[in-house]
Order: C-alpha cells, then sequence, then structure tokens
C-alpha cells in the first residue's frame, strides 16, 4: 500500500480533518492577519481633524487661522508646531507606534520603511525555514519559527520609554520571518495528513480563516486602544496554537519519503487510527517504497538545491508558481480600489475587505471540486484581466450612486484574484514533490512577499495613468493565468513523492494534452 492510500484510508472520515482544521490551521491564520494588517490600526499615520491646537499655543492658532482645515499639510508645512507644546493628537484615547515613535511629516518614509522591512523579514525566514521543515520535519521548523515569532512580538511591544526605533523595526522584520515561515509550514503540515478528495477543504477554510482573522482585527481595533496590548494578541494566539501543536504528531508523509522511517510513520498513523476510531490494523500495515533512482535517497540541503537543475520540470513549476503568487499578491495589497476603499471609517472598511474575500471563497467552493486545476487557475486569472479590461470602458453612472463603473469591474477583478489565489496554492501543493515540498512552497511565497512590497508602490503606476494601470493589470493577471497550464494536473491525484516523479507528472501531462489535441 502507498502512502498516500493509508491516508486515504484512515483519514477518509471528515472528523480528523475538520479537527485540524479549526484548532491547529485556523488560529495561525487568524493571527498572520493581525501580524500583516495589525498595524495600520495599532500603528495608524494622523488622519485629517486628528489633531488640534492647544488653547494657549498662539503659534499654533496663528498658524491655522489661514487654514480653516486641520490637515497634514498645515501641520508638516510649520516646522515651528511642536508636538505637546502648540498641538496635541485628538485619537479619542487611541494610541499608535507611529505617533509615540514620531514617524509623521520628515519621518514618514521610516513608518513606510519599517511596512517594506517587515515583507523584507518574510522573504529572509523563508529562504531558511521551507529546507528546515523538509530537512528535520515540519513540527521542528514550526515550534522553532513560532518561538521566535513570539520573541519577537515581546519586544516589538515593549513601551517606547524603555526602547528604541531600531530595535523596534528589527523586532518587525523578525515578526514577519518567524510569522511567514509558521503560516506556510502549517499549511503543507495540515494538507499533507488530509485525504485526497478533501485537500480542497483545506484551502477553503484557509480563506474563512484569513477572512475571520479581518473580523477579529476589526473587533480587537474597535475596543483595545492602546497599541501595545493590541500588538501583542497575535502572539497570544501563536502560544496557544503552539500548545495545541503539540498533541499532534508529526506529518506521516514527511516520515516515511524524506525521514525515511517505517516505524515512526506507523507511529504517526497509529495516532490518526485511534483519533479516528478506525479499525485499520496499522502494525500489519506494508508500505510501498517505490523503485527510487540513486538520487532519491536521503538528500542533504546543497544536494536538494541541485536536484531543482538536474530536473528542470521542478525547477520550472517553482518559478512559476513564485510567479504567480507574486502577481496575486502585488493586485491583492496594490489595488486601489478596493472592499476597504468604499468607507472612509477604517473599521468598516475592514468589515467590507471581509465581506469581499469572503464572497471569494464562496467562489472557490464552487470550482474546486468541480474544475480541474489548471483550468480553474486559467479561469480566476483570465477573469480578473477581463474585469480590469473592461473597467477601461469609459462608462459613467449617476453621481448619486456610491459606486462607479470603475469601482464596480475593479472590485469583480480583486475578487478573481483572491479566488486565483487560493487556487494557485492548493494547485502548488499537490504538485510539488513530498521532498521538496515545504522549500517550494517558500520560495513561491518569497515570490508573494516581493509582489506584497510592490504592491505598496502601485499608487506610483496610478499617478501616471489610470488606463495604463487597468492595462499592466489585466495583462499581468492574463500571463499569471497561461503560466498555469504549464504545471501538470493534480485533481484527484495522488502528489509526487521525490523529484523524478515530478518529471514523470510532466511526462503524463504532455501525452494527455497530446492525445486531447
Amino acid at each position: 500500500m502507498k502512502i498516500d492510500e493509508a491516508i486515504d484510508t484512515i483519514n477518509g472520515k471528515p472528523t480528523v480533518v475538520f479537527v485540524l482544521l479549526l484548532i491547529v490551521f485556523n488560529i495561525p491564520q487568524q493571527a498572520l492577519t493581525l501580524l500583516n494588517v495589525g498595524p495600520n490600526l495599532y500603528g495608524f499615520m494622523p488622519y485629517k481633524g486628528q489633531w488640534r491646537c492647544l488653547s494657549d499655543s498662539v503659534t499654533c492658532l496663528t498658524q491655522t487661522l489661514n487654514n480653516t482645515v486641520l490637515t497634514r499639510d498645515t501641520l508638516c508645512g510649520n516646522a515651528s508646531l511642536k508636538l505637546g507644546t502648540d498641538f496635541v493628537w485628538d485619537t479619542d484615547g487611541r494610541t499608535s507606534y507611529a505617533i509615540e515613535y514620531g514617524l509623521y511629516c520628515e519621518r514618514e518614509w521610516i513608518y513606510t520603511m519599517t511596512n517594506s522591512l517587515y515583507f523584507v523579514g518574510a522573504m529572509i525566514g523563508l529562504s531558511i525555514g521551507g529546507p528546515i521543515m523538509d530537512i528535520y520535519g515540519r513540527k521542528p521548523g514550526l515550534y522553532l519559527s513560532i518561538s521566535v515569532t513570539m520573541l519577537a512580538i515581546v519586544i516589538e511591544v515593549l513601551p517606547t520609554s524603555i526602547t528604541y526605533l531600531p530595535v523596534f523595526i528589527l523586532a518587525r522584520m523578525v515578526i514577519g520571518a518567524g510569522g511567514h515561515v509558521y503560516f506556510s509550514g502549517i499549511q503543507i503540515y495540515v494538507l499533507e495528513s488530509f485525504p485526497t478528495k478533501l485537500r480542497p477543504w483545506g484551502t477553503l477554510f484557509y480563506a474563512f480563516s484569513w477572512n475571520f482573522g479581518y473580523l477579529l482585527l476589526v473587533f480587537y481595533g474597535y475596543y483595545i486602544k492602546t497599541w501595545n496590548i493590541l500588538a501583542a494578541m497575535p502572539g497570544i494566539m501563536l502560544f496557544v496554537s503552539l500548545i495545541l501543536l503539540r498533541f499532534f504528531p508529526e506529518s506521516p508523509k514527511h516520515e516515511f519519503i524524506n525521514a525515511r522511517s517505517l516505524e515512526r510513520t506507523k507511529t504517526s498513523l497509529r495516532w490518526f487510527a485511534k483519533f479516528n476510531r478506525s479499525s485499520f490494523d496499522i502494525d500489519s500495515l506494508v508500505l510501498e517504497y517505490e523503485e527510487k533512482e540513486e538520487s532519491e535517497h536521503e538528500l542533504n540541503f546543497i544536494e536538494s538545491i541541485k536536484e531543482f537543475v538536474k530536473y528542470g520540470e521542478m525547477g520550472k513549476q517553482t518559478v512559476i508558481l513564485a510567479y504567480q503568487w507574486c502577481i496575486a499578491s502585488f493586485l491583492y495589497y496594490g489595488f486601489t480600489f478596493s472592499w476597504s476603499r468604499l468607507s472612509d471609517n477604517l473599521y468598516i472598511g475592514y468589515l467590507y475587505a471581509a465581506i469581499g474575500d469572503t464572497l471569494s471563497v464562496v467562489i472557490k467552493f464552487g470550482i474546486m471540486f468541480v474544475v480541474r486545476r489548471r483550468l480553474s487557475v486559467f479561469g480566476s486569472y483570465g477573469a480578473a484581466g477581463a474585469a480590469f479590461f473592461i473597467a477601461i470602458a469609459p462608462v459613467a453612472f449617476p453621481k448619486s450612486w456610491a459606486i462607479n463603473w470603475e469601482q464596480l469591474w475593479c472590485l469583480g477583478g480583486s475578487l478573481c484574484v483572491a479566488t486565483a489565489w487560493g487556487m494557485v496554492f492548493l494547485h502548488g501543493v499537490e504538485a510539488a514533490p513530498t521532498t521538496h515540498r515545504a522549500k517550494i512552497n517558500s520560495y513561491a511565497s518569497f515570490g508573494a512577499r516581493i509582489g506584497a512590497i510592490c504592491g505598496t508602490q502601485a499608487s506610483w503606476i496610478l499617478n501616471w495613468s489610470k488606463t495604463g494601470t487597468f492595462l499592466i493589470f489585466g495583462m499581468l493577471s492574463l500571463t499569471a493565468g497561461s503560466l498555469g497550464l504549464r504545471m501538470p494536473e493534480t485533481k484527484g491525484v495522488f502528489p509526487p513523492a521525490t523529484a523524478p516523479d515530478v518529471r514523470r507528472s510532466y511526462k503524463k501531462r504532455d501525452g494527455h494534452d497530446k492525445a486531447s489535441a
């Protein structure tokens, strides 16, 4: 019996699947939402009307007499105005690290740099974390990443009176590194324990978890006014997840294929069998080691990296996934007309974001169980590209409407991008071999971080030309979808175990394509 057949037999009931999703998978995903988006709430920049002159400040009152509205230009254009002497922030009792560290006016670039360095830290962490999980196991990598993240969060939330801005920025980088390694690893860990027919449920719950994180962000952000406490919430959630993870076994696929330990594999399978009350006899189980090429035996890090070149199909697959993730992230984070733009209220804006992403989950649900993976990725990106092109049309809605033609179609495009992101994730995990799965997923996520950094600068493109922006977004979407057709089909198929298995899957794909032609 193959390892995938054993997992399908033992975990055929959905009981263990839903427990894994709701307990181990859900919590860290929500925490990552808070880590990624939370700084927009507890590190908010001063908005219009959020500062006021002190009643006895002649300097401030004089400077603003000719400016009836208190604006950023009024403040930043007058170097003589001093915080605490001439004006105070009027934030309804809410604190912000951007205000406490003085990251406004001429120091706003530090605020932007801090957000970018968070994703730089993510790229560094992913480059290291993926190989660790492939070599030493999924759980050791998860333990290490979550411990580093929690330690960095403790440093991040220290009061500004006892710490320094460089320390805070470094902590944000480390949080980006550890948090994304944990997030990437936990997805692999859970899906490797899924039976073949239920793998799409993992991606669906992953998406719901992200959306629920938005709702938690709105809830926490509204009721918690102190930025240090709000920033500490992801650390508390990750600590709970760490404790729960202790009760789960190592990935049986890693134990069998990477560690090549039959006894440890049976230990993991025995846990799942007991949890599912399965009568499957683990002790008498005979698992098949397929005939291996010489290079398929235990590999060190350097040798495993060389296999990306030796088996070019796997290297090409990794590049395609990294590009698809990069484009999805670029559009997701950088698109101007998003759900959060429909409201001036920051909390209502994130509620719109959660609603919008939930709609994309509904779309995924209908696609994953019916359409084949390659076609679903191409269709999602293609629909996004078409929506961006249609947005260029000179159609005018009545001014009384809450949304215009461009926003309508661009909202549709952003929903399709969110759908494509989930489809690419599932397709990538299923297509990657177990021996390299964590590395490939990390490198693909590396591409997503590049897209996220570039996405924060997307406003420069919009300032250049709105029509040009839509054309660029549309072309990027179409190229990402077209490249998905070069991937092997994975729906209802056992994932490859090693790099040579990837080559064989491509040969099957080419044979199927020729037969179809």
